[in-house]
């Protein structure tokens, strides 16, 4: 059962939802201010495509990396969720191979 009123679930659910939206349009107008910065600098010849593509792969992987370290920060979270609660048993990766 919920501690929050129906109201004040319906205003918390406004206030994610409008900060949800800004940061997307944020986000959004800096893809699109980085893209165009880009391109410039192919054109000028400051970077070239190869360059580019390097950049845009360990963007990739710095990504998968802060995936892999937010998931086991979680798990860590959920083991001591779990010991918090007394149930005796801790969440392990054989638990998230079977779910």
């Amino acid at each position: 059962m919920s501690e929050f009123t129906p109201d004040q679930e319906q205003f918390i659910t406004e206030v994610v939802n409008s900060l949800g939206r800004r940061y997307a349009g944020l986000l959004e107008r800096l893809a699109t201010e980085v893209h165009a910065l880009a391109m410039v600098l192919v054109d000028k010849r400051v970077l070239t495509i190869e360059e580019l593509e390097t950049a845009r792969r360990q963007l990739d992987l710095a990504f998968e990396i802060t995936q892999a370290r937010e998931l086991r920060a979680m798990v860590s979270d959920l083991d001591r969720l779990g010991r918090d609660l007394g149930d005796g048993r801790d969440f392990d990766e054989g638990d998230a191979r079977s779910a």
